[in-house]
C-alpha cells in the first residue's frame, strides 16, 4: 500500500510535481490515493514485528501509516488516530535522523486529526511536520516551503485567513527568491483562493475584484515550469463567470481539452460546492449534544466516463446513518471532467473513482451552568474529503 502518496497533501503533490494534473482539479485539490488488499490483521502483524525487532525509525513509520491507513479506511479512526500518536510518541526524536519519514507521521496526524474534528491535534501535529522539515532538510527545501503552505491553510481552516495570508505572501517571495516556480505559484494561487473565500464570506465586493484579478494575472503570467497554476486559476474564472450566467469561457475549456485529446486521467474541471444546510440558530445546547456523537463517514464511488460526465454514482459502504450525504451526492452529480484519452484504461470506458467522506464538528471547551469546563464538538457540523481511487479502473467488490 503506497501510504505515502495516501497521506500526501495536496500542496506537496503540487510542489513536488506528483500527480501534476491534481492540480487543475477544486480548490480542495485531493490527493491521488492507492488502495491494495492487505488486511488488518496483515497490516497490524506487519508492525508488530517491526516493533518487536527494534526495526528503525524509517521502517516504524512505513509500517505504521500502512496500518493506520487501513485502520482509516475500514472506519476505524480512532484506533488509526491512536496507532499515529503512538508511533508519533517514539518517533518525534528521530526528526533530525529521519525529516521526511517523522514529517510524514504528523501530515498523517494531522489528516486523521481534522477528520475526527480535534482542532488543536490538527494545529499542533501541521506545525510539527513543519519544524521536522525545516531541522532537517532546511528552511529552503521546497518540501518546508510546501509544509509552510500547510500551515497556512491550516490557519485558515481554523478561522485565521489573516495569518494564512501572511504566511502564504512569505512562501511566494521567498521561492520567487529561490527560483522555485511551482512553490511560489501554488502559494500565489492560496492567495488567490484565499482573498476570493473572505470576499464571498464578506460581500466586499472590492476585494473580490482583487482576487480575480490575482486569477487573471496566473492566467497571462505563469512563472517558467508552472503554468498548470494558470489553468487551475482559468477553471476558477470560469466557475465566477457561470455564477454571473456567461458560459463562454467554460465552453472554450473544454474545447481546448477535447482538441488536445483529452487526458490520460480523470482531471475535475467543474462542480457545485458541497452545500452544508442550513442550521437553525435555536437550541443550540441540543444541538451540541447530538453534535458529540456526529462522526460519521462513508465511500461514494462513481464512474467518469469518456465525455467526462458521471455515472453510476453509489454509496459503497459506510456508517448506517446516511442522510448526511444528500448534499454530498448532490455535489458529486454537478461535477464535470476532462474528455477521457481514447477509451480510458485497459479496455474500459472510463475510470471507476472511489471518495471518503466524513461528517464531523471540531471539538472544543464551553462552560456548562456550574462554571466547569466541558469538552464538546462544535455545533457547526462539516464534511472532509478523501479520495480513495484505486488504481485499477474495476469497481470494488460489494462492501459491507
Amino acid at each position: 500500500m503506497r501510504h505515502s502518496n495516501f497521506w500526501l497533501s495536496a500542496a506537496a503533490m503540487a510542489a513536488l510535481s506528483i500527480a501534476p494534473q491534481a492540480i487543475a482539479q477544486d480548490s480542495n485539490a485531493a490527493q491521488e490515493i492507492v488502495v491494495t488488499a492487505r488486511s488488518l490483521k496483515d497490516t497490524a502483524d506487519a508492525l508488530a514485528a517491526c516493533l518487536a525487532r527494534k526495526c528503525p525509525p524509517d521502517e516504524d513509520v512505513a509500517a505504521t501509516l500502512a496500518h493506520a491507513e487501513n485502520q482509516f479506511i475500514s472506519g476505524d479512526y480512532t484506533n488509526a488516530r491512536a496507532t499515529l500518536l503512538r508511533s508519533a510518541g517514539r518517533n518525534r526524536k528521530h526528526g533530525k535522523a529521519y525529516p521526511v519519514p517523522v514529517s510524514d507521521l504528523f501530515r498523517a496526524s494531522s489528516r486523521v486529526a481534522e477528520h475526527v474534528g480535534e482542532a488543536r491535534s490538527f494545529q499542533t501535529s501541521v506545525l510539527t511536520m513543519r519544524d521536522t522539515l525545516k531541522a532537517g532538510v532546511g528552511p529552503n527545501d521546497p518540501r518546508t516551503l510546501v509544509a509552510q503552505i500547510e500551515v497556512g491553510d491550516s490557519r485558515a481552516k481554523l478561522g485565521f485567513p489573516d495569518e494564512a495570508e501572511r504566511i502564504y505572501e512569505s512562501v511566494e517571495k521567498q521561492a520567487i527568491g529561490l527560483s522555485l516556480n511551482r512553490v511560489a505559484m501554488f502559494a500565489r494561487f492560496r492567495q488567490a483562493l484565499l482573498k476570493q473565500t473572505v470576499s464571498e464570506d464578506s460581500s466586499l465586493p472590492e476585494e473580490k475584484a482583487k482576487a480575480r484579478a490575482m486569477f487573471e494575472d496566473m492566467v497571462a503570467n505563469p512563472l517558467p515550469g508552472a503554468a498548470e497554476f494558470g489553468l487551475a486559476a482559468k477553471l476558477v474564472l470560469a466557475k465566477a463567470d457561470r455564477e454571473a450566467g456567461k458560459s463562454d469561457t467554460t465552453e472554450a475549456i473544454l474545447r481546448d481539452f477535447a482538441a488536445a485529446g483529452g487526458t490520460a486521467r480523470p482531471v475535475l474541471l467543474f462542480a457545485d460546492p458541497i452545500k452544508m444546510p442550513e442550521q437553525a440558530p435555536a437550541n443550540i445546547s441540543e444541538r451540541l449534544a447530538a453534535n458529540n456523537n456526529v462522526q460519521r463517514w462513508a465511500d461514494v464511488g462513481f464512474w467518469v466516463n469518456a465525455d467526462g460526465k458521471i455515472s453510476d454514482l453509489e454509496i459503497l459502504r459506510g456508517s448506517k446513518s446516511r442522510e448526511w450525504l444528500a448534499p454530498v451526492l448532490t455535489h458529486l452529480k454537478t461535477r464535470v471532467y476532462a474528455p477521457l484519452k481514447g477509451e480510458g484504461t485497459a479496455g474500459s470506458p472510463g475510470f471507476y473513482m472511489i471518495e471518503r467522506y466524513s461528517l464531523t464538528a471540531r471539538w472544543g471547551d464551553t462552560n456548562d451552568s456550574t462554571g466547569t469546563r466541558l469538552r464538546v464538538r462544535d455545533p457547526n457540523v462539516r464534511i472532509e474529503r478523501l479520495d480513495l481511487t484505486p488504481d485499477t479502473i474495476a469497481p470494488p467488490a460489494d462492501a459491507e
